[in-house]
Parts: C-alpha cells; structure tokens; sequence
C-alpha cells in the first residue's frame, strides 16, 4: 500500500483555486464589456434607450478596463489577499444595488431592451460576488 503526503502549501493553493477562478471569470467579464462599452458606446447607448448618451456609456466602459486589470492582476499573485477579495466583493455588491437603483429611478429613461440590459448585466456581477463570498468562506475552513 502506498501513501500520499500533501504538503500545507499544496492544501492552501487548493483552498485559492475557487476564489481566483470566480476573481478571474469577473475580470474578464468586466474587460470584455469595458471594450464592448468603448468600441459600440452608439449603438449600446440606442439599445438602452433615447435618453442614454453615448458619451456615459463610453464612460462608463473606459471605467471597467483598469477595474478588470487590476482584478486580473490581483487574481494573478499566488496568494490572494482575503481582504483585497473582500473589497471587490462589496464593490460587486455595490454596483448591482446600483444597477436596480438606477432602473427604479429612471425607469423611464430606458427602452424594454435597456432595461433587461442592465438587469442581466447586475445578476451577472451578483453571480460573481457570490462566487466570490463562497471562495472567500472556503479560505476560512
């Protein structure tokens, strides 16, 4: 009969692998819409609605690009800082309360299209914040 050691390092590198791989499914959801934003600001401002400037959507794209580097930057490092990931994790949380607000506020402002854009975009950030959470309980056990 054989057996096996594993090291603490090789048990702690595990405990890792599910937080970076939610970290690093969000930077590059963040990238790819950031260059969606930047490239197609027009169009994705006439999808949203009549009310939307190009310029704010644009924006709001040049906004994504450093944020989904600096994650995938951070999901890079061999040892994730729980707390950094704790960060990102609020501002994902942060963003899709804002999402709803923004819908509830300017409701108006937005097509039937927009509106389902903005939802599908704030549970897709709220997905990877649960990830995330899950990831950073699992540091934990």
């Amino acid at each position: 009969m054989q057996t096996q050691t594993i090291s603490t390092h090789q048990v702690q590198q595990a405990k890792f692998t599910f937080l970076r791989r939610a970290l690093q499914s969000n930077a590059l959801f963040s990238l790819l819409i950031g260059l969606a934003f930047i490239v197609a600001a027009g169009p994705i401002a006439r999808l949203l609605g009549a009310d939307i400037p190009a310029a704010i959507v644009f924006a709001v794209g040049v906004s994504l690009l450093p944020f989904g580097y600096g994650l995938y930057r951070m999901a890079a490092q061999p040892e994730i800082a729980p707390r950094q990931a704790g960060i990102i994790t609020v501002m994902d949380i942060t963003w899709v309360i804002g999402s709803y607000l923004l819908l509830v506020l300017a409701w108006d402002s937005f097509s039937v299209a927009g509106r389902w854009f903005v939802a599908l975009q704030a549970e897709a950030v709220f997905t990877f914040a649960i990830l995330q959470f899950i990831g950073l309980r699992r540091l934990r056990q």
